[in-house]
């Protein structure tokens, strides 16, 4: 608590035995008295301030009123809130140019500019740019600049049209349709999340026009009498040309007669990754899958994992651009640094 002591030229409150700045006096042996001391002061129009330019009497940096040490300090040396230093500039703020000053904590959200000496923080709270697309996210910049991540309605395509694309809360779901009718071709049934012409083991699934079903392929009824009818054009018995494609190893006089779409040497193929076309468990021509490279920009993928811009949609790699939500190319990180984007990553 302040005590008040009373002297023929006025009064102040004192601060740990100390008075504030600004009491009375008539010469500076008043501020100098044992109840008005506060060291480096000086009698000044009848007033008590310190006499080294730039200082005002206060408490030092962590120490707050009324247990302190009252002396006269540079604004930078003060504690936080010292009335006198408001407009000041603190040293660390001082600037001669916008790229001497901080940004928010993500740059993503604003910058730093340097007004009248003073750096000064600009942020944009709200929607990014930048945005990773079917995450069932968006991502926001917050009033203090930092990016927090909240639940969207924004599922994610998948290019299958035997599942149901949407949002459990916030994360994407591809849910599987089965024994539905394929809803783009309008024909054939959805089966473990493929559309097929029919299936074997569930005789609903009917084939028209008194076609026979062998797995999940209609085809003529000589594909499964189990004869090789070559006069018919099957390559091995009851495979290739009208009928289901063959095995590997099995006969064959084109690509399309194999189910690894590679016929040579009158025999199909197993799949390799450089056979020139999509088989196996690629999702595009030799690429991902068990394949090291990655599939280019248009070809087949499930997820971005499969592409080499890492950016996968309705079943085709994307090209890579500086707001897909991704760190590809010779980004630094996610859409930042690198040549092709402009935006600072954070620190």
């Amino acid at each position: 608590m302040g005590i008040l002591f009373l002297t023929a030229l006025g009064f102040s409150f004192t601060c740990g035995g100390e008075p504030y700045v600004g009491a009375d006096c008539a010469t500076t042996n008043d501020c100098l008295s044992d109840g008005q001391s506060v060291p480096g002061t000086v009698c000044i129009a009848e007033r008590c301030e310190c006499a080294e330019p730039g200082k005002v009497a206060c408490c030092a940096r962590g120490e707050r009123e009324p247990d302190c040490f009252l002396m006269c300090r540079f604004c930078d040396e003060c504690a936080e809130g010292t009335v006198e230093c408001s407009g000041v500039i603190d040293p660390s703020e001082r600037c001669e140019s916008d790229e001497e000053c901080p940004g928010p904590p993500d740059p993503r959200c604003g910058a730093g500019r340097c007004e009248e000496g003073r750096c000064v923080v600009d942020i944009t709270p709200g929607r990014l740019g930048s945005q990773l697309r079917g995450d069932c996210k968006q991502d926001e910049c917050t009033e203090e600049g930092d990016v927090v991540s909240v639940p969207a309605y924004d599922v994610y395509n998948d290019g299958n049209q035997c599942t149901n694309d949407l949002c459990d809360y916030d994360r994407p779901l591809n849910a599987l349709f089965d024994g539905v009718i394929c809803p783009i071709s309008g024909s054939g049934r959805c089966h473990e999340g493929r559309c097929v012409e029919c299936l074997a083991e569930d005789p609903t699934l009917h084939c028209p026009g008194g076609l026979a079903c062998d797995g999940v392929f209609c085809v003529p009824t000589h594909c499964v009498n189990m004869v090789l009818d070559a006069g018919r054009g099957e390559t091995a018995e009851d495979c290739g040309g009208p009928c289901k494609p063959c095995n590997v190893g099995e006969a064959c006089r084109a690509g399309a007669d194999c189910e690894s779409r590679v016929c040579a040497m009158a025999h199909c193929k197993a799949p390799t990754c450089d056979d020139g076309v999509k088989n196996g468990d690629e999702t595009g021509a030799d690429c991902s899958g068990g394949c090291p490279r990655r599939c280019p920009d248009g070809g087949g993928c499930e997820s971005g994992d499969d592409c080499a811009s890492r950016v996968c949609w309705a079943g085709a790699c994307e090209k890579q651009t500086c707001k897909d939500g991704v760190e590809n190319g010779d980004e630094l990180g996610v859409d930042c640094g690198g040549k092709g984007c402009d935006a600072a990553c954070p620190g």
